[in-house]
């Protein structure tokens, strides 16, 4: 029996998010490097929406390839700039 793995790219796409979350969950006084652990999950779903198909692609098809891998990327971007804009203490 052949294993349904259309979601994997979600799946790791939100152990990335998770990961950041927890970040700042455990260490507050990092909340910018927690920021760009998100941001690469912005960038790691953009990237995994560019190169997979519709299928493949599972949850994080939204809207058409175009637009999402956009969308993704200008997140993950933004994010980045943000966290790197703000000073460090």
């Amino acid at each position: 029996m052949a294993r349904d793995l259309h979601e994997t790219p979600f799946v790791l796409v939100l152990a990335i998010e998770l990961g950041g979350v927890l970040w700042v969950a455990l260490e507050p006084q990092h909340w910018l490097r927690a920021v760009s652990v998100l941001a690469a999950g912005s960038l790691v779903a953009g990237l995994c929406r560019l190169v997979l198909s519709n299928e493949q692609a599972g949850l994080l098809r939204v809207r058409r390839r175009t637009f999402d891998v956009a969308f993704y990327w200008a997140l993950g971007v933004f994010a980045i700039l943000v966290a790197l804009g703000l000073p460090q203490r």
